[in-house]
């Protein structure tokens, strides 16, 4: 039932609006509506570019099905991208994270009401449901909002340490960075080192930094995701992105793919170097090289990625991240 004040008193509006309320109860409800592409597209504008329909649909081979969701009761509130498989509704499904896209500022109760239309939508369907949010460090505030809801919502299944570079801080890189570190950066400063930014526009130049990275991956034996078409395909189609190599006496000894994936924020994909030049210290005058570029270029943050995997940390690729500058937060993933 609903009240209101009249002369200091609290009376019952029933009377009058009896049969509105029978209607709406006092609120209007919240529902989930199934959208095309195209009007998902009209309807809502991605925080960051994994959740955006051109990237989904380039990767819609990788999804049995594809659900584009809106939650919404007079207005649209909350939308959602899944991809079906394997008896699982997941966002993202083929992405580092994906989660909500939100039309303004929603209320806590409003995300709770939403979360809780999800998890019905996915039952019905006899399937599971998987969501993994941004790291915290794209927004703070509403990330940290969304991972208290899906906290009670849903179960954790992992949580990963992300790690990202306030690019603020590189106006001192030398006080934030660790003393071996500095040394490194200091020995690679004295090697005739020759930074290069591609054409991410020409395959050939695109063709040149996969080969340094394809190398570097199976060196040390980690795999390669991304295949060079499938990389030429999303930066052609759909992200904009940036190729470098360094050079040293006319050889490709580093490599680097950096997206820019949300406003403000650019995200390295790969990087790497090759195995004999590694004692010449080429990642540390690339990182420091990248820092600065992006600093240049008005950003306020370049995303390392997550040095965990399924929230198991690699302490290696952890402690080399600090010593560069690097600050970490969390990025939680759930499902149920």
């Amino acid at each position: 039932m609903c009240f209101k004040k009249e002369g200091g008193a609290v009376v019952s509006t029933a009377p009058i609006k009896k049969n509105l309320l029978n209607i709406k109860r006092c609120k209007e409800m919240m529902q989930i509506e199934r959208l095309s592409p195209d009007e998902y597209a009209k309807t809502y504008t991605p925080q960051h570019v994994f959740n955006s329909v051109g990237f989904t649909e380039l990767n819609r081979d990788k999804a049995e099905d594809l659900h584009y969701l809106s939650i919404h009761d007079t207005k649209h509130r909350f939308g959602i991208i899944l991809g079906e498989r394997n008896g699982m509704l997941r966002s993202p499904f083929s992405a580092p994270f994906g989660g909500f896209t939100t039309r303004g500022v929603q209320t806590l109760e409003r995300m709770e009401e939403a979360v809780d239309l999800l998890l019905a939508y996915a039952a019905e369907r006899s399937q599971q449901l998987a969501v993994t949010l941004q790291p915290l460090v794209y927004d703070e505030t509403q990330l940290s909002k969304w991972t208290s809801v899906l906290t009670r919502k849903m179960n954790v299944r992992c949580t990963d340490l992300n790690y990202h570079v306030d690019l603020q801080r590189i106006a001192n890189y030398e006080q934030i960075i660790d003393r071996s570190a500095r040394k490194n950066l200091h020995h690679a400063q004295n090697v005739p080192f020759n930074l290069i930014k591609l054409n991410s526009n020409d395959l050939e130049d695109v063709a040149r930094a996969y080969e340094v990275i394809r190398r570097n991956r199976e060196e040390r034996g980690f795999p390669l995701r991304m295949t060079l078409e499938q990389v030429w395909q999303t930066v052609s189609n759909v992200v904009k992105a940036d190729f470098f190599v360094l050079e040293h006496e006319g050889e490709d000894v580093a490599a680097a793919q950096v997206f820019h994936v949300a406003e403000g924020v650019a995200q390295v994909v790969y990087w790497g170097d090759i195995r004999e030049y590694s004692a010449l210290r080429p990642m540390n005058f690339l990182t420091y090289s990248l820092f600065r570029h992006y600093y240049e270029a008005g950003l306020r943050t370049l995303d390392i990625g997550p040095s965990t995997e399924d929230g198991i940390p690699n302490y290696g690729l952890c402690e080399f991240k600090e010593n560069i500058g690097c600050s970490v937060t969390l990025k939680y993933s759930f499902t149920k």
